[in-house]
Parts: structure tokens; C-alpha cells; sequence
């Protein structure tokens, strides 16, 4: 080996040494699953619950140490006994039952307060996220979930409900990921299908009840074909209504009679102060009409269209404003609006697809119409206002934004044939322009022709 190859050799090795020395730093999941494998022989823990462990038998609770890498609790350096309590070591061990120092999740009213050992201390939990929320156990003693197991625990239920939903049931137990992990059963994309586990379950949920109404289950199939479940599901969009943005995280319940609107309001924000400003809301309310789901409908929420307004078959104000069958009260008059509304919405939509057409036809023919398709916008901008302001059940404010996009349709509309005849008088006047043109070609071939022939004698 020559001098230059042992250099070139001593290179090489110098830059692999450096390329291991650069390396990625492990993930968290390498990490936890590196002091997993390097928990003690004596950790109390995994003589019984490790599977195939010292003492373990059928009938022992096995966690899998693979389920913990991916753990939020894990990965911040929490083991067993963190939560659970007891002993990390044999030496100090003692059976569950004679340590007072071991939490034990047995009835099913002990898991929230089990949770709210860590999760209600906000002293303890500022070390992990200082801005972190301790009040989910309170809040969920007030869900319904948390109101009917404590009725089921403290035996004023007919019989004792182990089915009701705890924290371990839409979290996991072990294995619990981050919130804003896209894996976590509890990740906005997840929420759904999540409650849905118990939800969707006819077994679990015949029979019952909330205030004297059957809870169903079918929820999530409507909401996965509406409006808001096909922009979640099938576009990705994540700002999508799900099932905790309208009945609440820890806290779930479902909207009442007076809050429906509120609930809507959080991301429907104009129409709902819309509708908190017009008589029709406290109408609703004295109707026992739940707001806006008396027209809307509940999980299965479709794209609101223009043919929901109105009088016809088939149209959502007619439910209760028919003039044959009036229902809770509506009026005749309000039916007369319900038609108006529907007929300037109509007469707007009209007009801007004549002026769209006549725009389209002018930049076919290379006509200069741009500022008058963007003038166009204003008008659907209109549009689309007056359709937000139907929530208003108030015509003036209504026929104030039609009528502003009807100006808008009639100035581009105006300039559109303004085009179209300058393009007309265009060709009348090149057509005008090529008679003396052709006249001049032709005198010009009569002097030609009449010109005598030249002859080879000169």
C-alpha cells in the first residue's frame, strides 16, 4: 500500500468517526425504550405484570412494555409507581391490599380522581407545561358521563353502570399519547370515531336516556356524511366541527334549548350574533325550538343552499310558516318575507350569471373586461352577504345588500355590451374601411391590364 492510499485510508476513517459524531440525537421513543430495557431485575412492577415474568400468571394484568415507549408520561420520565403508587423495589414491596400507598382504579368512580392526582395539581403539572388546565376532573363530574356514574355509584341508579365512559376510555391507560399527536385516539381527526366506540354501540346505548330522550346511536354516521364531517374527514380540514367543539371535552353534554346558538356561535360567530339580535331567538326559545338546529338539523348539518328559504315544498321556512298549517305561532307575514328573501336572492343570483355570460362572451372577442370581472366579485361578495343576513329575519338589511350587488350587476353588465359594441363597430367600420381599399386594388389591376404589351422587337 502506497503512501498516498494510507493517507486517503486515514481520511476515510477520520470522516466516518465525525459522521457518527454528527448522528440525529434518539427520538423519544428510542429513549423510553431504552430506560425500559433498563429498568432494574428488582423493579416491583415487572415481576408480575411483565408477561412471562417471575410471578406472573393468566389472570395478572399485563402491560406491555412497547405500548409505554410512545407514552406522554413515559417519555417525561414517569414509571409505574409515579402513578399507581406503591414500592419500585422488592425490598420495600407490599401486597396492593396492605400498602396504603398503592392506587387502586376499582369501582369505576375511582379512575377520574386516580387522574386528578396529577392532573389537579397545577403546582405538579407546572413543571411539565406551565400554562397546563387542572380543572378536567371537576369538569367531568359535571358531564354526563360524570353525573350518571356517580348516580350509578352512589346507588341512586336503577343499577350500577360499568359501562359509562372515564377517562381511561377516550385516553387509553397505558400507552397515552399527546393530545396534538396525530396517532392519539383523542386527536382532532379521532375525536369522533373515538366516541363513536360507545356511541355507535346499539347495545350499549339502548335504553338510554338524557332529560326523557333517547341518546340514539347513529350519531356519528350523520355527522360523517354532513357538512362538517366530509370537510374533516375527506378535505383534511382540521377547524371542522367534531363532537367536543359543540357538547364540550371532560365536560360533555349536549347543548340546551337556550345554548344551541352559543354553540354554534364559537366558529359561526355573525350568524349567531345575528340571531341573538332579532325576536325570532327568544320565539325559538319560548317554542322550545333549539335554535339554529331547528333549521339546520343536528349531526347530519347539510351545506346550507338557497333552496332552504321560502315558501315551496320542500323548503325549511315552510315547517313552520304554512299558511294552510301555521306551527308555533309563525305568521303568515313571516312567510310573505321567507318568499321575498328567497325571490331577491334569486333575482341577484340571475343577474350576475347574465353578467358573467355577457363578460365572458367581451374577453372571448379580446375585449378588455378585466376590472369588470373584478368588479364581479363585489357582487357575489353580496350575495353572500345577504344570504348570512337571512339570520337577521329582518328583510331591510337584506334588500340593502341585494340591492348593492344588483348596482354592481348592472355596471358590469352595462360595461359588457359597452364592449360588445365597440367590438360591433369595430367590424362595421373594417368593413367599411375595405371598400375604398378594394376599390383602389381594383383600379389598380384595370391600369395594369390596360398597359400594352411589350414585344421582343423593342
Amino acid at each position: 500500500m502506497t503512501s498516498l492510499s494510507k493517507q486517503s485510508v486515514a481520511r476515510l476513517l477520520a470522516l466516518l468517526a465525525l459522521g457518527c459524531a454528527w448522528s440525529a440525537p434518539p427520538s423519544w421513543a428510542q429513549q423510553a425504550a431504552e430506560q425500559s430495557d433498563a429498568l432494574p431485575d428488582d423493579y416491583s412492577c415487572i415481576v408480575c405484570h411483565r408477561q412471562g415474568g417471575a410471578l406472573w400468571t393468566d389472570t395478572t394484568p399485563v402491560v406491555d412494555e412497547k405500548a409505554l415507549v410512545g407514552d406522554v408520561h413515559w417519555q417525561k420520565g414517569l414509571r409505574c409507581h409515579d402513578c399507581h403508587g406503591g414500592s419500585p423495589t422488592l425490598d420495600s414491596f407490599k401486597n396492593h391490599r396492605d400498602d396504603p400507598t398503592f392506587h387502586i382504579l376499582r369501582p369505576r368512580d375511582k379512575i377520574p380522581g386516580f387522574c386528578g392526582q396529577c392532573h389537579s395539581n397545577i403546582d405538579y403539572m407546572r413543571q411539565y407545561n406551565p400554562s397546563a388546565r387542572t380543572d378536567q376532573e371537576e369538569e367531568y363530574w359535571t358531564s354526563g358521563h360524570g353525573l350518571r356514574l356517580k348516580a350509578s355509584m352512589a346507588g341512586e341508579a336503577s343499577e350500577v353502570d360499568t359501562a359509562v365512559a372515564t377517562c381511561v376510555d377516550c385516553h387509553g391507560a397505558h400507552g397515552i399519547l399527546a393530545v396534538n399527536d396525530s396517532n392519539s385516539a383523542v386527536y382532532r381527526k379521532h375525536v369522533a370515531e373515538t366516541c363513536s366506540r360507545c356511541h355507535s354501540d346499539e347495545k350499549l346505548m339502548a335504553g338510554r336516556t338524557y332529560l326523557g330522550h333517547p341518546l340514539g346511536h347513529d350519531q356519528f354516521g350523520q355527522w360523517r356524511q354532513s357538512v362538517h364531517g366530509l370537510a374533516m374527514m375527506e378535505k383534511g380540514d382540521l377547524s371542522a366541527a367534531t363532537c367536543n367543539d359543540c357538547h364540550g371535552n371532560h365536560g360533555a353534554l349536549p347543548p340546551g334549548v337556550n345554548s344551541v346558538a352559543n354553540a354554534c356561535g364559537t366558529c359561526h360567530g355573525k350568524n349567531a350574533k345575528l340571531f341573538a339580535e332579532t325576536l325570532m331567538r327568544h320565539k325559538f326559545e319560548e317554542s322550545g325550538l333549539p335554535g339554529c338546529v331547528a333549521c339546520h338539523g343536528k349531526h347530519d348539518i347539510s351545506h346550507p343552499t338557497d333552496e332552504m328559504l321560502g315558501i315551496a315544498d320542500g323548503t325549511v321556512c315552510i315547517r313552520c310558516h304554512n299558511p294552510q298549517n301555521p306551527q308555533f305561532g309563525a305568521t303568515v307575514a313571516g312567510a310573505d318575507v321567507a318568499r321575498k328573501m328567497r325571490l331577491g336572492l334569486d333575482q341577484l343570483k340571475h343577474e350576475i350569471e347574465l353578467a358573467e355570460a355577457s363578460t365572458r362572451q367581451a374577453e372571448r372577442l379580446g375585449m378588455q373586461v378585466r376590472g369588470s370581472r373584478f368588479d364581479l366579485r363585489q357582487a357575489f361578495d353580496a350575495l353572500t352577504n345577504a344570504r348570512t343576513l337571512v339570520h337577521s329575519f329582518s328583510p331591510g338589511p337584506i334588500q340593502e345588500a341585494l340591492d348593492a350587488g344588483l348596482s354592481v350587476t348592472s355596471s358590469v353588465q352595462d360595461a359588457a355590451e359597452a364592449a360588445l359594441s365597440e367590438y360591433a363597430n369595430r367590424r362595421i367600420w373594417l368593413a367599411c374601411s375595405l371598400v375604398p381599399i378594394l376599390f383602389v386594388v381594383g383600379l389598380l389591376l384595370y391600369c395594369i391590364r390596360s398597359l400594352p404589351t411589350p414585344t421582343d422587337n423593342g
